[in-house]
């Protein structure tokens, strides 16, 4: 009983920490986002204007950075503890893990292998816990700055409840990793829609950095994300810990779903995209070993992948 009790008041204190560090993590990604933009004029000082007046605002242009600065941390943490997970000898049964040390989340006692990495999983946990603290940020910020539409806000608030699920009951850390992992295609498509517009000088660059975007779009939204809904599915009695409602055990399954069938809905458009670009970079190298100029640009045909985002 007594152990109880002490189990007990563990999740309360760690449910209240929990609540302090979302909320201090989403007020220090508002105030990220309002230093960029204030700044504007010093980062941006040697980059020319764009020919599409919204990509000049300094607005645009700050949500454009941070994003790429978030995704950069979450993916340098999630995708290295993938991999540890998937291919260093971590027990099937413990990628399931969960914790009832809801601040941290570290392994508790029935995962005995968890336990001799626990920074790998509170790593995960705090990738997770920032990952949801920077969507709610951005829907405020993109609602009252008007940097956004209705589907992107459902797309955010259907993030933020599936994150709130997972990171509120410390479990899934596989799973977890794997769609978090899915950031590390984000800073090749910002840095593409950032440059698309303002000069021939970036072309051959937005064209690169558009083709390891698709790369990694393959590798990591479809491949990856396929195969973690997949084994969530299947595994769902044990993946699922004895605490979590069903209602939200079904959420987080579907909510995984309807992720990837959104991933593989936009992924015909971002192949078609791929190879235009493809052709439109040789062509232009080709053109350029020449002498001649070509109106067929790289950076056009890859410039639809900003819907995959």
């Amino acid at each position: 009983m007594e152990r109880f009790l002490a189990e007990a008041a563990k999740t309360v204190d760690g449910a209240g920490m929990l609540s302090v560090q979302l909320a201090g993590m989403t007020v220090g990604w508002g105030a990220l986002f309002y230093l960029l933009s204030s700044t504007t004029r010093c980062w941006m000082r040697n980059v020319p204007p764009s020919t599409k007046e919204h990509e000049n605002d300094k607005y645009w242009c700050a949500r454009n950075l941070i994003g790429a600065i978030h995704a950069l941390l979450i993916a340098a943490i999630t995708v290295p503890a993938y991999f540890f997970m998937a291919f260093g000898g971590v027990p099937e049964n413990e990628r399931f893990a969960y914790s009832r040390d809801l601040e941290v989340c570290s392994p508790g006692a029935e995962f005995p292998r968890a336990q001799e990495n626990p920074l790998l999983f509170t790593a995960i946990a705090f990738a997770g816990l920032a990952f949801t603290a920077f969507t709610l940020a951005d829907v405020v910020i993109s609602v009252f700055h008007g940097l956004a539409g209705v589907d992107y806000i459902v797309h955010h608030v259907a993030f933020i409840t599936a994150g709130a699920i997972i990171r509120g009951n410390c479990m899934l850390p596989f799973n977890a990793a794997i769609l978090l992992g899915m950031e590390v295609s984000t800073p090749s498509l910002n840095f593409l829609l950032f440059f698309r517009h303002r000069g021939d000088a970036y072309e051959s660059a937005v064209a690169r950095n558009g083709i390891v975007f698709v790369l990694l779009y393959v590798m990591f939204r479809l491949g990856l994300n396929i195969y973690g809904f997949i084994i969530l599915v299947l595994n769902k009695e044990k993946a699922m810990p004895p605490s979590v409602p069903e209602w939200q055990a079904w959420f987080l399954i579907i909510a995984v779903g309807a992720g990837v069938a959104v991933q593989l809905f936009w992924f015909p458009g971002i192949a078609r995209t791929f190879g235009n670009g493809l052709r439109g970079l040789f062509k232009r190298s080709s053109d350029d070993s020449e002498g001649t100029d070509s109106s067929d640009s790289p950076a056009g045909h890859l410039a639809g992948a900003e819907a995959s985002d």
